[in-house]
Order: C-alpha cells, then sequence, then structure tokens
C-alpha cells in the first residue's frame, strides 16, 4: 500500500501522554461518543490550532451534550446524516466512525444498510449524500422533502453536524490517518457488505481485527459520563472563545475587525453555539501572528479548493479575502492560480513567481481538494520538500475548514432555491 500523508509526519506527532495531560476533558467525551480516542489527535497538535478547531467544531456543532438528551435534531437522524455524508464524500474513516456514533444513538443498524428506511431517514440520508458530494448535489428540491418531516430548527442541526464531517472528511481522508483496531472491530461486519473497506486508513495490511459486534447503545451511564467531562471542557473552551458572540452580527464585526473579512453565511444560521465556534475558527485560522505557513499561502490554497469543487460564491469570497489579507498579491497570480486548479492535474502549469512554499501548498491543496482526496507518492514528496509538518496541518486544516464552509454554503443556496 502507498505511503499516506500522515506516515510521512509522524516523527513531528505529538504524544498522546501529552495530550491527556493538556486536554482530558476533551479526549474523554469524543472517547464516549465514538469508543475510541482518534488517531487524529496528534497530528492536530502539531500545529495546535488545528487541534483547537476540531475541538471547538465536534461539541458546539453537534449540539453536545444537549443532543444526547434529546435536544435538536433526534440524535440518531443525526448519526444516519453523518454517516450518510461521509460515505458519499469517500472517507472511509469517518464512515467508520459515524457508523459507531449512530449505532450509539439508536440507529437500526439496517438502516445503515440501506434497508427498511421510513420516509425521514431516507431524506435524511438524501440531505447527507447530496452535501457531501463533491461537486455538490444537494438542492431545493431535497431540502424540501427534509423539512415535510422536521422542523428548520432541527434541519440546520443536521447540516452543522454534516458541515463538521465535512471538516473531519477532509482532513482524515488527505492525510490518510490510521483508523483505530477498535473502531474497525466494532462496524467491519455490519458495513463491509456495503462497500466499505478501510483502504488506505489501515496502514498494516497483514492485521486482522476480530469483530467486537455492534458497539452498546448510549445508557445513563453514558450521560452521566459525558455530563461529569463537560464543565472542565467547558473552561478550556471559554478560553479559545474569549471575545466572540454568538449572536451572527456580532461575530460578523468580529471577524471584520480581526482577520478584514467576514463570511456572510454565518448571518443565515439560527443556533449560537455554531455561530460562536465557527467565528472562533475562522479567526483563529486567519489570524498572521498564528500561521506557520502564511495568510498569502493560505489564500492561493482557499481559491484552488473553492474552484475543485465548484463553489463560484465561496471562490468569489476567498478572492475577496486575499486582497484584503494579501494586497501586494498580483490580480494576475491569483488567475493564473485559478487556472492552475482547474486544469487537469498532468497538465497543470505552475503559476511563475512563487515561493517554494506556496508552490507546494497549491500542490497539495489540487490533490486534496477533491472527495475522496488524490493525494498520492509524488504530491508527498513534493509537499515535504517545501512546507515542515506545522505548515503541511495548518494547510490540510484550513482545507478541511473550506469544507465544512462549502457544505454550508451550498445549504444556504438550496435554502434560498438558487440550485
Amino acid at each position: 500500500m502507498n505511503r499516506t500523508l500522515a506516515q510521512s509526519l509522524t516523527a513531528a506527532t505529538v504524544d498522546f501522554d501529552q495530550l491527556e495531560n493538556d486536554y482530558e476533558p476533551m479526549l474523554r467525551l469524543v472517547r464516549e461518543l465514538i469508543g475510541v480516542v482518534p488517531n487524529c489527535d496528534p497530528y492536530l497538535e502539531i500545529w495546535p490550532i488545528g487541534f483547537r478547531t476540531y475541538n471547538l467544531l465536534v461539541p458546539n456543532l453537534l449540539n453536545l451534550p444537549a443532543s444526547l438528551v434529546g435536544q435538536g435534531a433526534p440524535k440518531e437522524l443525526l448519526g444516519l446524516a453523518m454517516y450518510s455524508s461521509s460515505r458519499a464524500a469517500g472517507c472511509m474513516y469517518c464512515s467508520a466512525h459515524t457508523c459507531s456514533f449512530a449505532l450509539r444513538r439508536g440507529l437500526a443498524p439496517e438502516v445503515l444498510v440501506g434497508e427498511n428506511l421510513n420516509d425521514t431517514e431516507r431524506a435524511v440520508v438524501a440531505l447527507g449524500e447530496g452535501l457531501g458530494r463533491v461537486p455538490a448535489s444537494l438542492n431545493s428540491r431535497v431540502l424540501t422533502e427534509v423539512e415535510r418531516h422536521l422542523s428548520p430548527e432541527d434541519v440546520e442541526w443536521l447540516v452543522l453536524g454534516i458541515g463538521l464531517m465535512g471538516f473531519l472528511n477532509k482532513f482524515m481522508d488527505a492525510m490518510g490517518i490510521e483508523l483505530e483496531p477498535e473502531a474497525i472491530a466494532d462496524v467491519q461486519d455490519l458495513i463491509t457488505q456495503t462497500g466499505w473497506s478501510t483502504g488506505k486508513h489501515q496502514w498494516d495490511d497483514a492485521q486482522v481485527v476480530e469483530s467486537n459486534g455492534l458497539p452498546p447503545q448510549d445508557s445513563i451511564r453514558t450521560y452521566l459520563r459525558v455530563f461529569r467531562q463537560g464543565p472542565r471542557a467547558a473552561r478550556i473552551e471559554s478560553k479559545w472563545t474569549k471575545g466572540v458572540s454568538g449572536r451572527a452580527g456580532a461575530a460578523l464585526m468580529m471577524l471584520e475587525e480581526e482577520i478584514g473579512y467576514t463570511f456572510p453565511v454565518l448571518a443565515s444560521l439560527h443556533h449560537r453555539k455554531p455561530v460562536k465556534a465557527i467565528a472562533t475558527v475562522l479567526r483563529d485560522n486567519l489570524d498572521p501572528a498564528r500561521s506557520a505557513v502564511g495568510l498569502t499561502a493560505k489564500c492561493f490554497a482557499g481559491i484552488v479548493f473553492a474552484r475543485t469543487v465548484g463553489n463560484t460564491m465561496l471562490l468569489a469570497e476567498l478572492v475577496q479575502l486575499a486582497q484584503s489579507t494579501a494586497p501586494d498579491v498580483d490580480t494576475e497570480l491569483l488567475i493564473e492560480i485559478d487556472q492552475f486548479a482547474a486544469s487537469p492535474s498532468d497538465g497543470a502549469n505552475m503559476p511563475y513567481g512563487l515561493t517554494s512554499a506556496e508552490a507546494a501548498t497549491i500542490v497539495l491543496a489540487k490533490a486534496a481538494s477533491t472527495s475522496p482526496s488524490n493525494v498520492n507518492e509524488i504530491t508527498i514528496s513534493t509537499v515535504n520538500q517545501g512546507l515542515n509538518a506545522p505548515q503541511v496541518i495548518e494547510i490540510v486544516v484550513w482545507l478541511s475548514v473550506l469544507q465544512m464552509m462549502h457544505r454550508l454554503y451550498t445549504y444556504y443556496d438550496a435554502r434560498l432555491g438558487i440550485i
């Protein structure tokens, strides 16, 4: 099996003992949700804003812990939406974890293999698949069908869960993170029959993982363990989100002041926790003082991503972001980068005048922006020659944030009847 980007960066990872020492409540919270602490954690902490991004998005876009006790969208449908979008995106790593998540929240196993779905479940699958594909296939007709069965508020929670999976799908798939044996054991008997396989996420081809049977459903003990971690995790989160409001207007004003640009799609969201988390993530990912690779390179990566996924609104906004955060960049260079993104990989001309880090960045962005990604040995060699480990993680995290935003923009367009 070909080496993955994650394998090439293993030497730079942060030890799990250090993560446990620094972020114990957050690691334990995820373990309660899916039964394991994901192998992505030591990679995300290579660029600490990456780990912070992940731990802001997971609880807030999943409405935790409230969703576990019946507040917001039905938790089993949330799991189904997350699973459907992950399968549509071709991320086998996240497909395993979201299968486990859905089963633990009470979704019937047969639904995950496409059997005996009711009308609501079929509508949720269509929503997940429509937002998960690249290019996206969600349209107003699909959204109208979902809203026939669920309230607009609950649909938004499903979309936010799918948006979270956009982030996770992109990071796990582009990096080729190793799937935990426990996660394989929980779901392989069920979803292997649907065409699922571990693929690049099982690094030892000779390793045989015995089945655990299906994972256990939530119980009162699950709730108690989750709620026990809540206050400690909230204290860490409050430090990260200091100065950020959950009201869309105030959050947009903060982004304008901090990074010189707003992302208007936030104004379409009604739930405050996700608005606050996403605004914080955008602020931190676009903070020049925290960037290892520089905002110019990140703007270039964003243009490549938006062109690759075919999101013209996001592309226009990322061009405006580039003009705001990197005003010295020539407009002609932005056009050349857009042409690079639109060209077939074997015929794409590298724009003239880029630094080695910027050239490696757009090569990585072009390979990683498809779903599933096209990161191969040539990509890895090029990337590792031009970027150090924190810079690689930063770019993949940024592309992952953009995939989340792409899904939110697509939902917004469908709501307006544009698609």
